[in-house]
């Protein structure tokens, strides 16, 4: 796998940026339309053409990546480069980026570590040779213990910022293990943004929501489980609910499937699937399912300061489509 010598990295420090609101993470994936519409930073971004990074063991991927990107990213032209050409677009304010990013935040005596892939807009400032930065969607990943731990510790790490923020971003984008991240993934969540930001919408904050005609359809159907969620739960098989409380089982058809797998799923236009995506951040977690039918997300819980996958997370889709039958 490439390494990212220091000058690649500095040039990708560049576009980092400590993201700001500290209830982003409570929805999977977050946009900010409607805050940014009276600032006109909206409609600036939708005359830019946004660059895409990967992670560089992506980049074998890449017709996978350029498919899912496609299928679902309209509001912008848009380009997949390396993650070092970022640096070429650093004085340019037609371009915007998506790229990997990671940071800590505390709220009372809880520090939660996030890590997102980040869309963001970079515009001429009024002060001279000044640029600003827009946070404008953030996708919230399931990253690795040691990505997690260098990024709780890296405000007491000893050394120049400079350059534990060049390692924090030279990890993430060659070393980092994201468990809720693929193709197929990133179609679903693109959908998101994409339609979102077309709306002129926020979503930054929903503790449940779901589709009250898609979700019970569920009870006829199979809810396709990444592989990924199975290895997980088994680590931790003897463990309790954090509640005490064992609900009803969730005894509707559940399949586990790869990630290539699912991802072949997810693109074949001929069948619709309905699936899970567990993202871990911290002490919380947020279970959502997809419907590949048009990629939209048609249920959401976040539950603070709960990370291990249970059971009962399934058994609370459950308990939501029978209240709807």
């Amino acid at each position: 796998m490439k390494t990212l010598n220091m000058l690649k990295a500095r040039g990708i420090l560049l576009f980092s940026l400590f993201i700001l609101w500290a209830t982003i993470c409570k929805s999977q994936v977050s946009y900010f339309g409607a805050a940014l519409l009276n600032s006109q930073k909206l409609e600036t971004f939708k005359k830019t053409t946004t660059l895409f990074t990967l992670q560089y063991a992506d980049y074998t991927e890449l017709e996978k990546f350029d498919r899912a990107i496609k299928k679902n990213w309209t509001i912008t032209p848009y380009k997949i480069i390396k993650p070092e050409e970022l640096a070429r677009y650093d004085t340019l304010s037609n371009y915007s980026f998506f790229y990997f990013d990671g940071y800590a935040n505390k709220l009372d005596s809880t520090k939660n570590v996030n890590v997102v892939y980040a869309l963001k807009l970079v515009s001429p400032s009024k002060k001279p040779k000044k640029k600003e930065e827009s946070i404008l969607a953030t996708i919230t990943l399931f990253a690795d213990r040691n990505t997690n731990l260098q990024i709780e510790i890296q405000d007491v790490t000893t050394g120049s910022k400079r350059a534990i923020r060049n390692n924090l971003i030279s990890t993430l984008y060659n070393k980092s293990n994201f468990l809720n991240w693929s193709p197929g993934f990133l179609t679903g969540y693109l959908k998101q943004i994409n339609d979102g930001l077309l709306a002129n919408e926020n979503c930054n904050l929903d503790y449940q929501f779901y589709n009250k005609v898609r979700l019970p359809e569920l009870a006829r159907e199979t809810l396709y489980v990444p592989e990924y969620i199975k290895e997980v739960f088994s680590s931790k098989l003897a463990l309790l609910p954090q509640s005490g409380v064992v609900l009803e089982p969730y005894n509707y058809k559940l399949k586990f499937v790869s990630y290539k797998g699912l991802d072949s799923l997810i693109f074949n236009t001929g069948t619709n699937i309905k699936y899970v995506v567990y993202t871990q951040r911290s002490n919380d977690k947020i279970i959502s399912v997809y419907d590949s039918k048009d990629d939209k997300i048609i249920y959401q819980r976040f539950y603070p300061q709960s990370p291990n996958f249970e059971m009962n997370d399934l058994s609370e889709i459950k308990k939501v489509i029978v209240s709807l039958k």
